[in-house]
Order: structure tokens, then sequence, then C-alpha cells
């Protein structure tokens, strides 16, 4: 008798545990289901997110590139017209020069200024105007009128305007926007904002809500709302430090090319104004020898 009961008891037990274990089997199924679609729907946004910033970034160095070569362009035509002016000047001036000696020989009282004249004209001879206006235009002069606007133009020349602007669009480079932008939107990253999205929405990260609720800490309902508190949290946060380092980019690039144009448009001048001086002194004492002197037009902008 006592065997029998003995046998019915573990019976029930066993019924009792089977009963119990059925219905959360198949709550644990659908529960799976959900969290494999917050998984999923992360990934998704993961991807999406990180196609637009390298689209993006491949803009940006697109733009930058573009940019950086209409600026050499721009130095390279402009220093070689300067180059061919000089030549053609040197040319007319040392061919001027063997006609006012023909013309001048055995005039004792002429020797000085022919000779004041030679030095002027010689873009060798220290200080004189032709010396000067060849300088101006020498990128490898230190200080020189086109060195300055060449170092600006430089993406390797350190805090020159491009190397900045370089800088600021590298992802490579530390802090720079660039660089704040990739780590942003990198899930491997810590404590970047797709880092932190990435484990709120993972079932095996300690202590997210995906975590809590595979194990069962709290409620289906209670999960849902912690989610999508720290979704929305987490996805501004990211949308936010996207738009402020578009922002720093966008202000970088304005200005760099304001100050790269405003920078070529005074070069210009700068190198006709001392091509202006440089004619007008040599005229000037062309007058004193000859009573006549040289005759131009301007080169790059009209006279300043």
């Amino acid at each position: 008798m006592r065997l029998f009961r003995k046998s019915c008891l573990i019976i029930c037990s066993l019924l009792l545990t089977v009963s119990v274990l059925m219905p959360l089997t198949t709550v644990h199924a659908a529960d799976q289901k959900w969290i494999d679609q917050i998984w999923s729907e992360y990934k998704s946004y993961n991807k999406k997110t990180v196609n637009a910033y390298n689209a993006y970034q491949k803009q940006v160095d697109k733009k930058y590139k573009q940019f950086y070569d209409a600026s050499q362009v721009s130095l390279k035509q402009l220093e070689k017209k300067v180059l061919e002016d000089q030549k053609q000047w040197n040319e007319k001036l040392q061919a001027d020069l063997s006609q006012l000696k023909l013309r001048y020989e055995g005039n004792r009282d002429m020797n000085n200024k022919l000779a004041q004249y030679e030095r002027y004209i010689n873009p060798h001879y220290l200080n004189s105007p032709m010396w000067k206006y060849k300088n101006a235009a020498d990128r490898d002069y230190l200080n020189s009128t086109l060195w300055k606007l060449n170092k600006s133009m430089n993406e390797d020349y350190l805090n020159s305007l491009m190397w900045k602007y370089k800088k600021a669009i590298n992802p490579d480079y530390l802090n720079s926007p660039a660089w704040r932008m990739k780590n942003t939107v990198n899930e491997s990253y810590l404590n970047s904002s797709m880092w932190k999205l990435k484990n709120a929405s993972s079932s095996t990260y300690l202590n997210s809500p995906m975590w809590k609720y595979a194990r069962g800490k709290i409620s289906k309902a209670t999960a849902k709302s912690q989610y999508n508190k720290l979704f929305k949290e987490y996805s501004a946060e990211l949308s936010e430090s996207n738009a402020d380092r578009k922002s720093e980019i966008a202000s970088m690039e304005k200005e760099t090319q304001k100050s790269i144009d405003q920078l070529y448009k005074d070069t210009v001048l700068a190198l006709e104004t001392r091509r202006e001086e440089t004619l007008q002194s040599i005229s000037d004492l062309r007058i004193e020898i000859t009573g006549e002197g040289l005759q131009w037009e301007a080169l790059l902008v009209d006279k300043p």
C-alpha cells in the first residue's frame, strides 16, 4: 500500500513538472523571437547609419580634393604668367641696355647712369627693382609674396590653411571632427553612441534591458519601455553629435576657401603692385638718361 502511494506521488510530481515546463517553453520561444527582432532592428539601424556616414565622408573627401586641385592649378597659372612676364622684360631690358651703351658710347657723363641702369635691370643684383620683382614671384624665397600663398595652399605645411582643412576631414587624425564622427557610429568604440545602443539591444550584455528580460528579471512591457527610452536617447545623441561634426567640417571648408580666395586676390594685387613699382623705377631712370621712359600694360589686374 505504501509502495502504491509512493508511486502515485512520484507520478503526480512528474505530471506537475511537465505541466509547468510546457507553457514556459512556449513563452520562451515567443520571447526569443522578440529578442531576435530587437537585435535585427539594431543591426539594420547600424548598417543604415554607417552607410550614411561612409557616403558623407566620401563626399567630403571629394570636395576637398576638388578645391585642393583647383587651388594648385590657380597657383601654377599665376606663377607661370608672372615668370613669363619677367623673362620677356629681362630680354627686352637687356636689349635696351645694349642699345643705350652703343648710343652713349664714349659719353662719360652717362657712364654712371648707364651703370645704375644696368644694376636696376639685373634680377640678381641685391635690392634692385628687378631683383625685388623676381623674388616676389619666387615660391621658394622665404616670406615672399608667392611663398606665402604657396605655403597656405600646401596640405603638408604644418598649420597652413590647407593643412588644417585636410586634418579636419581626416577620420584617422586624432580628435578631428571626422575622427569623432567615425567613432560615434563605431559600435566597437568604447562608450560611443553606437556602442551603447548595441549593448542596450543585446540580450548577452550584462544588465541591459534585453539581458534582464531574457533571464526573467523584468517583464516584457518593462523591457520594451526601458529599451525604447535608451534607443531614443542614444540615437538622438548620435544624430546630434553627427550634426555638430558636420557643422564643424562645413565651417572649416567655408572659412578655408574664403581665406585662400582672399589670399590669392591679395597675392595678385601685391605682385601687380611690385611689377608696377619695378617698371616705374626703371622707367624713371631711363627718362633721366634718354628723356623717354618705358611703356607697359597691367599684367594681372588694372594698375593699382
